[in-house]
């Protein structure tokens, strides 16, 4: 029988962010306590104690103190700067806590949009192409329109709005503008695949990973977007339905589930990641983002790949926290 695990979780809740920042963009990324509660419950059906720690500082409170636990479940997106994600992993490193998710550097490297995306096309996967603006003086001249703007290291479609498709040089300013203003950071300019869009969740080890059916995105009931795509709008909203199994063509799910296999390698993810891609009018794919810190509330893709692969949602839960045992031999 395998070890009953006294379990630390490690989170950013909404609640504890509300009364700080009346934007609700800027914790957009955190979880609700309806999510917390359903991962909570999962890891407990495996017959785990779980102890919630909550955000970074609560837990280099602990930790400091002499506190451990035979594992930590890590959801925190940390808070301030493109380092925010690395947080708690670097943290856990420091004091030798064995913990469950990607380590610091491929948070870093996954947030940061641009050296995700260099590191796939380096390992001679698509992406599409894109160049990081600031200031007008360093615009490209021949510029392939339309393009999408989007903040250079933010996610939950943060910055994305129906002006985020661009179609010429003075919108691509006002929208590079207008990242730079709200954000404090660059934007990632990158050409707009038209098309249809796809997210895979790939879980366990670096190399060899086990990747589930791909999840296809409809927008008003169609899954050819063409030119429609993900805004914070329509995420906030639930406008975005998934559909797993896809109804996309098996050749293309195929050559889906093979980039989501090699990108997850590539970024060096580990116990489980969500891999966004989109595939051309000739059914080409591209990578278009890593998420090593998704969603995991019963909200997301994540209770959908799950049934289609066979399993419960608290099966999947228990199979990540699985993966990262093995890894420490726990």
């Amino acid at each position: 029988m395998p070890k009953k695990l006294n379990i630390g979780f490690t989170f950013d809740a909404k609640r504890d962010y509300e009364k700080i920042f009346s934007d609700k963009e800027k914790i957009a990324e955190f979880d609700s306590e309806e999510t917390l509660s359903e991962i909570e419950s999962a890891l407990r059906s495996g017959g785990h104690q779980v102890e919630r720690i909550g955000q970074a500082f609560n837990l280099l409170k602990q930790i400091s103190s002499g506190k451990k636990w035979d594992i930590v479940f890590n959801i925190a997106e940390g808070i301030s700067g493109r380092n925010r994600e690395s947080q708690v992993p670097v943290i856990l490193e420091m004091f030798g806590q064995p913990y469950v998710g990607s380590d610091g550097l491929t948070m870093g490297i996954t947030l940061d949009k641009s050296v995700a995306k260099r590191m796939v096309s380096s390992a001679g996967l698509n992406t599409p192409e894109f160049f990081v603006a600031e200031e007008e003086k360093f615009l490209p001249h021949n510029i392939n329109y339309p393009v999408i703007v989007k903040p250079l290291a933010e996610g939950t479609s943060k910055g994305l709005t129906s002006q985020s498709l661009v179609n010429n040089r003075q919108q691509l300013l006002r929208q590079i503008k207008k990242i730079f203003r709200r954000f404090q950071q660059p934007a990632i300019v990158e050409r707009f695949i038209i098309g249809e869009e796809f997210t895979v969740v790939v879980l366990g080890p670096t190399n060899r990973p086990e990747v589930f059916p791909p999840v296809q995105i409809s927008l008003k009931g169609k899954t050819y977007l063409g030119k429609e795509f993900y805004t914070h709008r329509r995420v906030e909203n639930d406008e975005i339905h998934y559909l797993c199994p896809a109804p996309a063509r098996k050749s293309l799910l195929k050559k889906i589930s093979e980039m989501a296999e090699v990108v997850y390698s590539v970024l060096g993810c580990r116990d489980f990641a969500r891999i966004d891609i989109r595939t051309d009018r000739k059914g080409q794919p591209y990578f278009l983002e890593c998420n090593p810190l998704p969603n995991l509330g019963k909200i997301d893709v994540f209770p959908l790949v799950a049934s289609a692969a066979g399993i419960s949602y608290n099966e999947i839960i228990l199979r990540i926290l699985e993966y990262a045992r093995k890894r420490y031999n726990i």
